[in-house]
C-alpha cells in the first residue's frame, strides 16, 4: 500500500507540475521601464530618491504579485538598456519601448510617467501662537498626499499602445503638526522603504500603483480599458472623417489603428450567465490623424463611411 500510494503522490507531483509550466507558457512576458517624472516642478523630496525607478520597481512588484503577467528580471533589463545606449527613462516613445522589448523578447512593454507627488499641509493657527522656534508655526493641520501615476502597454510587435491605466492615490493626516522647511520632514528615508510604507506619502504611492496594475492587468473598472485593449464609441461618422470619445487619456495616439466592430452574438456561459465572447464583425479601419484628452480624429482606410454609425463599438484590436 506505500509503494502505491507513492506512486500515485509521485504522478500527481509531475502533474501539477505540467499544468504550472503550460499557465506559465500562457502568461504574457513583459518588461517595465522606469516611470519618467520631468513635468513635477516641485521637488522637495530628498536628491537620493530615484523617483522613477522607485515607482517602476513598486509596480514590477505588484505585477509578479498579481500573476497576471510574467515580468523580466531588472537586471536582464538593465543590461540591455546599457548593451544598446538606451535609456529606461518613460519619456521613450512607443516604437522605442517596442524596440526594446523586442531586444528582451517580451511581448509587451509598460512606460508611464507620475503626474503628481505631492505633500500638502492645510494649518489652522491656535489662538495668539503664530509664530515659534524661529518661525515655525504651530497649529492644528490636515496634511494630504497625492500621487497620480499614468502607465501604457505596449505590444513589441506593431508598437501599439494597447491599454492605458492612471492610478491615482490620495491620504490624509489630522493633528498637531511643526510646520517647517526642508524635505517635509522626509530626510533619511529611502523610497519604497519600510519608513517611506509608514507615511501618508508611501500609502498614496501604493494606493496609486495598486490601481495601475489591476487596470492593466484588466481586474479594473476602467470603461476605456477592458481586458487590456482600448475601447470607445463613435461619435461622429461624416465626410471621411471618424470621431470616436477617446483621446490621449485613454491612450490613443496619431497614426495609431483603431477597428470599428459591431457585435454579430454574445456567447453567455450557461451556469452564471455572463458574457464570456463576443463575435463581431469589422466594418472598418481607421488611422488617428488627430488626438485630444478626449476624443480622436481619424480618416477610413479600409471600409465605407456609409456604413459607421454613431454609437458603433471602437477597438484598438479587431475584436471585442
Amino acid at each position: 500500500m506505500r509503494k502505491v500510494f507513492i506512486s500515485i503522490l509521485a504522478v500527481v507531483i509531475i502533474f501539477g507540475s505540467v499544468l504550472t509550466s503550460e499557465a506559465a507558457a500562457k502568461k504574457k512576458k513583459i518588461a517595465v521601464l522606469d516611470f519618467e517624472f520631468a513635468t513635477i516642478r516641485d521637488r522637495w523630496w530628498p536628491g537620493d530618491w530615484n523617483l522613477g525607478k522607485g515607482i517602476s520597481d513598486m509596480v514590477v512588484t505588484q505585477l509578479v504579485k498579481d500573476g497576471t503577467f510574467s515580468v523580466i528580471e531588472r537586471n536582464k533589463l538593465d543590461k540591455v538598456l546599457s548593451e544598446q545606449k538606451l535609456g529606461a527613462s518613460g519619456l521613450v516613445d512607443a516604437s522605442t519601448a517596442a524596440q526594446i522589448g523586442k531586444i528582451l523578447g517580451v511581448q509587451a512593454v509598460i512606460t508611464g510617467s507620475v503626474t503628481q507627488f505631492s505633500i500638502d499641509t492645510e494649518q489652522f493657527g491656535i489662538g495668539g501662537i503664530g509664530k515659534l522656534f524661529g518661525g515655525a508655526g504651530v497649529g492644528v493641520s490636515t496634511t494630504t498626499a497625492k500621487v497620480f501615476i499614468d502607465a501604457r502597454l505596449i505590444d513589441t510587435t506593431t508598437a501599439e499602445i494597447v491599454a492605458v491605466a492612471e492610478g491615482k492615490g490620495e491620504e490624509s493626516k489630522k493633528g498637531l503638526k511643526l510646520a517647517a522647511g526642508g524635505n517635509k520632514g522626509f530626510g533619511g528615508i529611502k523610497f519604497g522603504g519600510t519608513g517611506f510604507d509608514d507615511t501618508i506619502l508611501g500609502t498614496a504611492t501604493r494606493q496609486s500603483v495598486g490601481d495601475v496594475v489591476k487596470q492593466l492587468a484588466g481586474k479594473g473598472d476602467g470603461s476605456a480599458v477592458e481586458g487590456g485593449a482600448i475601447r470607445a464609441k463613435v461619435a461622429y461618422a461624416g465626410d471621411g472623417t471618424v470621431i470616436v470619445d477617446a483621446g490621449s487619456k485613454q491612450g490613443i495616439t496619431v497614426g495609431q489603428t483603431l477597428y470599428i466592430v459591431k457585435v454579430k452574438k454574445e456567447i453567455k456561459s450557461p451556469s452564471t450567465g455572463e458574457v464570456i465572447k463576443r463575435l463581431v464583425d469589422t466594418i472598418a479601419e481607421i488611422k488617428v490623424t488627430e488626438v485630444d484628452a478626449s476624443s480622436a480624429t481619424g480618416t477610413i482606410i479600409k471600409g465605407n463611411i456609409k456604413d459607421i454609425k454613431e454609437g458603433d463599438d471602437v477597438s484598438s484590436t479587431p475584436s471585442l
